[in-house]
């Protein structure tokens, strides 16, 4: 089926003209996008000949089953996006989409530098990524071209080291002012931020850092002592199934930050993320993005060992690629965080030593980078 099909696409390709001035972008959402840079850049007066379409690629099934659009109207989205993908002269994704034809062209910007085993290399086989047939992917330096490409498999040449744009809004943006504007208050004191990985089996931790034991009064009262907001974003794959069930966590110290948040106010998570003063992870690409930043970063592994067994990671020791204290258990945790608040040497040279082998650019100019590609493409 699928030889028959391609083999139709080239035929229509032939007999269907494309349009040159057409660019399509398949948007996932502002839970830090590569792609919020370029759209805020191709609306510029520079890029008025260009035809700029935007699929919010979701939106229409989401509206489906909430009720908000009947199955016809889903129907016609679906046919307005494969249409669009179809003539356009360049398509851009973050994740990749099925290629439609063969005389166009393709960037791929990809969405995180990976230390979870993923796809080829993923030993669970639960996530297999087709649709890497990109012209171009975007890479943060030579390090990460060898360790994507372990789990895609793509010729070298297809990699194009710009940095990632949405890494711009880090260096550039106003953090403070807008974390203000999206909580629509004035945010004082230290802000930490907690941004976990997605995990296919969350549901099954019931409290928000996975410990084995939690307490969330004596937290509230070691955030308050210590004059801490904790700022929470989930997964987009996690936020339905544990918004409702870690909402009984949220208060004055402790705020989940949604993707309807941001879509509301249509501004990109990475425009606050330089607000804060510490981040907390685990396994989620973020940290090596907030290394920019140089500023702390603390990892909770709390399931370490089940992930090697199951999924795997791609670097190892995870002691060695992880610059900042590994905590499994509440009190480590908040010793962690006074001691890396107070001292912004603590782990300084790891932080470092990795954020030069990652970012081959840490001027905030990726954007423009990215930017003087789709300006060749366009112009060939």
């Amino acid at each position: 089926m699928k030889f028959f099909l391609n083999h139709i696409m080239m035929y229509l390709s032939k007999i269907i003209k494309k349009d040159d001035k057409l660019i399509t972008i398949i948007f996932r959402g502002y839970s830090g996008s590569n792609l919020s840079p370029i759209i805020e850049r191709l609306k510029s007066e520079k890029y008025k000949n260009y035809k700029i379409k935007i699929i919010h690629d979701g939106k229409a099934y989401n509206d489906f089953l909430n009720g908000k659009i009947n199955k016809i109207d889903l129907y016609k989205a679906r046919i307005e996006k494969y249409k669009c993908i179809f003539r356009s002269n360049l398509l851009i994704t973050t994740h990749g989409c099925k290629r439609l034809r063969y005389d166009n062209n393709t960037i791929n910007l990809w969405h995180g530098i990976p230390i979870k085993a993923m796809s080829l290399m993923n030993k669970s086989n639960i996530d297999k990524i087709n649709h890497i047939e990109d012209d171009y992917f975007i890479s943060t330096s030579d390090f990460f071209n060898t360790i994507m490409n372990s789990c895609i498999g793509i010729t070298a040449d297809k990699y194009c080291i710009t940095g990632y744009p949405r890494n711009d809004y880090l260096l550039n943006a106003n953090g403070i002012e807008n974390l203000n504007i999206l909580l629509d208050e004035k945010i004082n004191g230290n802000i930490v931020l907690y941004m976990p990985t997605y995990r296919y089996d969350r549901e099954n931790i019931d409290n928000i850092f996975g410990f084995s034991e939690f307490c969330i009064d004596s937290f509230y009262k070691f955030l308050d002592n210590n004059n801490i907001i904790l700022l929470l974003k989930l997964h987009p794959n996690e936020e339905k199934t544990l918004a409702s069930k870690y909402k009984k966590y949220m208060g004055e110290r402790i705020r989940l930050i949604t993707s309807d948040d941001l879509e509301t106010q249509e501004m990109d998570l990475y425009k606050i993320v330089n607000a804060a003063d510490l981040l907390i992870t685990d396994y989620s690409s973020i940290y090596f993005d907030y290394l920019l930043l140089n500023k702390p970063i603390i990892f909770t592994p709390v399931d370490l060992e089940h992930y090697r067994e199951n999924r795997g990671l791609l670097l190892e020791p995870y002691e060695y690629w992880t610059p900042g204290p590994k905590c499994i258990g509440q009190e480590q945790l908040q010793n962690e965080i006074l001691k890396s608040l107070d001292n912004p040497e603590y782990y300084q040279e790891e932080r470092e030593n990795m954020r030069n082998i990652f970012h081959k650019y840490q001027d905030g100019s990726s954007t423009d980078r990215v930017m003087e590609l789709i300006e060749k493409i366009m112009e060939e």
